[in-house]
């Protein structure tokens, strides 16, 4: 008789130790962790303004055409709902609470404010870049970004020289050019990301940084940062796939306007 009411707390204990609270963890993880400003930035995944060499035949207000398919092609709430469940798969309890913890901890709000803009990034950096290649490299920084951003700019360039813009035709060895323009850019859009990329953390202090990559290498840390970067990237990928019709349309009506 003792055992049914034992059998039955338990069953109690875990319904109120699993999904309820589970999905207030990761809601605020989800939070505290800066999300939106992950999303923003890759909506966003070509730089303009920094154009130079050869790639100057490609306007800046082309480049922010190419963003804007890029955005439109994006699904925000999908994303965020894809990495919520991600982390409530991957990650216990105690792991998300530990993962909310470092971001409301001083060197986590530090993090979360370089990375959204709204901390002061200095000039030059605190840290070494050996720092900064394992921040990194450790939480997977820049890789969907980066992942884009080259998709949708080679898709952009052989568009553009299919559709010939930019006076295109009228160019000797075009095709020669074009492979030159595409390496040239996406060599610049390589240093572009590291640039940002250092540009952002470098205003951590080193204990801030030591702190981020103490967090980062932790189990929970690793599978927080390992969720993140596979759904990102993933979307990334899927986005890339799906560019070509968009941009050619765009890229068709800033070529030859009606």
């Amino acid at each position: 008789s003792r055992l049914v009411p034992a059998i039955v707390l338990g069953m109690a204990m875990t319904a109120c130790s699993t999904m309820p609270g589970r999905e207030g963890n990761v809601d605020a993880v989800l939070a505290a962790s800066g999300l939106e400003a992950q999303l923003t930035r890759l909506q966003q995944p070509l730089p303009v303004g920094q154009s130079k060499g050869p790639t100057m035949l490609i306007p800046d207000e082309w480049l922010a055409v190419v963003n804007t398919t890029v955005a439109e092609a994006l699904k925000p709430e999908a994303m965020r709902q894809d990495l919520r469940s991600a982390l409530l798969k991957d990650l216990s309890s105690r792991e998300l609470a530990a993962v909310q913890h470092f971001y409301e901890s001083d060197a986590g709000k530090a993090v979360v404010a370089l990375e959204s803009g709204t901390g002061a990034a200095l000039g030059t950096s605190r840290l070494s870049d050996t720092t900064l290649d394992d921040i990194a490299r450790t939480t997977g920084a820049g890789k969907s970004v980066s992942l884009l951003a080259e998709r949708a700019l080679t898709e952009a360039v052989d568009i553009a020289f299919k559709h010939q813009c930019f006076g295109l035709e009228k160019v000797p060895f075009a095709g020669l050019l074009g492979g030159v323009m595409k390496k040239s850019q996406l060599g610049m859009l390589r240093d572009s990301v590291n640039t940002s990329l250092r540009s952002r953390y470098a205003g951590l202090s080193e204990t801030d940084a030591e702190a981020y990559l103490a967090f980062a290498r932790t189990a929970a840390g690793s599978k927080f940062f390992n969720a993140r970067t596979s759904v990102l990237t993933g979307y990334a990928g899927r986005a890339g796939d799906s560019l070509r019709s968009k941009l050619t349309e765009a890229v068709s009506a800033v070529c030859h306007p009606q």
